[in-house]
């Protein structure tokens, strides 16, 4: 039995993929599950993050105040200065949903 009156789960958001930028990790129209309070960066894992006002998936790789941006499925990887970004949370889960 669900309980119907837990409309959502503090410290969590789903967010659907758009793009193949993190492809084959995360393709388009997969489900990510983003943990809110994980804003610390964890090297080599992969977050929602704000940059140059969008938000975007990425990995993230940490080198004291800089970041490197990766992107899976691109030939391409953005390097910042932490302050640059704005860390939504971490990916715990990624789902993909079958017609």
């Amino acid at each position: 039995m669900i309980d119907s009156s837990l409309n959502e789960i503090p410290n969590y958001k789903a967010y659907v993929m758009a793009g193949n930028d993190m492809s084959p990790t995360i393709n388009e129209g997969d489900h990510v599950v983003v943990d809110l309070a994980q804003r610390f960066i964890r090297s080599g894992d992969i977050y929602v993050v704000e940059y140059k006002n969008s938000i975007i998936v990425c990995r993230l790789l940490l080198d004291r105040d800089k970041v490197k941006l990766i992107f899976d499925g691109a030939s391409y990887a953005l390097d910042e200065l932490v302050d640059a970004i704005t860390v939504i949370g971490r990916v715990i889960e990624t789902k993909t949903l079958h017609d």
